[in-house]
């Protein structure tokens, strides 16, 4: 089993996947993607009282006050200050309603551009946009090798105690390894609490759903659900894609 417990900061989906990721969590976001290739993100992530507990002891050991700062689990100023320095983004709203809760409004100018913008995550496969012969097509890939490589797109994801609990690329452990981490970790509950967490992605596209992979349609969107613990564990690569004319 592996020595350490990994459990990702915050994840919001395909524009903010590997941003804010934590067990025993609800992550639900929406993207809209105009024709032009522009659109929106509108986030809202809340862990439980036992995650929030656990973090806070996390980062009392570790020293680490970027973590829980005024007892918070999200630092609105710092992920507003990271999104800000991104090229094409424009942030509307970042505030923590409540200690344990997010939410997040932005707004790029182009989403190839966003995925682009950085050399390593260009290269690592992890997110792709495509537009040719009038097809459009958003893909996410995430598997154990290229899953830190976000971290240049997403600041929070370069805090030393956060890095260090993420997948990594010799990772070796299963969903019945990370269970058992959990529950020693966090207590009995953290197990189910895990078992009942999905982070919810909505790609709502201008025009109309071609096809897609992982989801389903609804309406003029399509819904991807993923458990969360398919994110944490990353032992079989995940793959989800949207094309849309």
């Amino acid at each position: 089993m592996p020595q350490r417990f990994r459990a990702p900061f915050i994840a919001s989906g395909i524009l903010l996947a590997g941003l804010i990721v934590l067990s025993s969590c609800t992550v639900n976001q929406t993207i809209t993607i105009k024709d032009d290739g522009s659109g929106t993100l509108v986030l809202h992530a809340e862990v439980t009282q036992v995650l929030h507990d656990y973090l806070s002891s996390l980062a009392e050991v570790a020293g680490n006050g970027a973590i829980m700062k005024g007892g918070k689990i999200f630092d609105a100023a710092s992920i507003r200050k990271g999104f800000e320095s991104r090229p094409g983004i424009t942030v509307k709203k970042v505030s923590t309603p409540t200690s344990d809760s997010l939410d997040v409004e932005l707004a790029y100018t182009s989403i190839q551009g966003i995925f682009t913008s950085v050399d390593t995550l260009k290269s690592s496969g992890a997110l792709v946009y495509t537009d040719a012969a009038g097809k459009k097509t958003l893909k996410l890939h995430l598997d154990r090798s290229n899953y830190m490589q976000l971290s240049t797109l997403f600041p929070p994801l370069k805090d030393p105690t956060v890095a260090s609990l993420m997948p990594q690329a010799n990772d070796t452990y299963s969903d019945d390894d990370y269970l058992q981490m959990i529950q020693f970790s966090v207590g009995d509950d953290g197990p189910s609490l895990l078992k009942k967490s999905f982070i919810t992605l909505t790609i709502d596209p201008e025009g109309a759903i071609l096809s897609q992979t992982g989801g389903t349609i609804v309406g003029s969107a399509v819904v991807f659900r993923i458990p969360l613990i398919r994110m944490l564990v990353l032992d079989k690569p995940l793959d989800y894609s949207v094309t849309f004319r």
